[in-house]
């Protein structure tokens, strides 16, 4: 590996990986070589191995599974292009628009305590019920993302059953309480990953 130019040794690693699979010498479905060869063979350290393997899962070109090791895509998928305009629903457009082939699985919904920061949210007791729906977005097959919802309890009869497959929650949400949404707040911060969520997602844990 070459430090003659200004691209970083994981993106060079990366693009050298994408080539290869790309002109099928790492097929689609197998594995390609273990951390610990890739290191030897182009001189560096793993965490630049990790790195470079963390743009091939995000650019869709393999798929990493705990004692199982990285594995080909069968099809190479493109990046969802994610417009980031302010606009909550602009962004849920982006990232369904197109054959994307994107699915929504409910994981449970119902009566739930929920984290000091939500009871905080929502105005109410730390220790009080809350209503949680809990669904994991899945392309092509694969974990994508992890939505929970918290609303107070006393919406819950309403919100019950109904199908949240088809519609974001907060569409489901004003059709059946009558309420309208007049403004949304967005966070978007990285943090660790419990048991739980690295399960759904298919990431290691931390």
């Amino acid at each position: 590996m070459t430090n003659e130019t200004p691209v970083a040794y994981y993106v060079q690693v990366a693009e050298t990986l994408k080539s290869r699979i790309r002109s099928r010498q790492y097929r689609p479905g197998a594995l390609i070589p273990p951390e610990k060869e890739l290191e030897k063979e182009f001189g560096v350290s793993n965490i630049t191995i990790r790195k470079a393997l963390d743009l091939l899962v995000r650019d869709g070109y393999v798929v990493r599974r705990r004692g199982v090791g990285t594995r080909v895509r069968e099809r190479v998928e493109p990046k969802i292009p994610l417009q980031i305009t302010g606009n909550f629903y602009d962004w849920v457009d982006s990232a369904t628009k197109g054959d994307q082939r994107l699915e929504v699985e409910v994981l449970d919904m119902g009566e739930a305590s929920c984290p000091a920061r939500v009871a905080e949210i929502l105005g109410t007791k730390r220790d009080e019920s809350t209503w949680r729906l809990r669904r994991v977005r899945r392309l092509a097959g694969e974990p994508l993302s992890l939505y929970i919802n918290y609303v107070p309890i006393k919406w819950a009869k309403l919100l019950e059953g109904a199908d949240f497959t088809k519609k974001t929650f907060l569409e489901i949400f004003q059709e059946l309480t009558g309420n309208v949404i007049k403004r949304i707040e967005q966070r978007v911060e990285a943090t660790t990953a419990d048991m739980d969520t690295s399960a759904i997602l298919n990431v290691l844990f931390g």
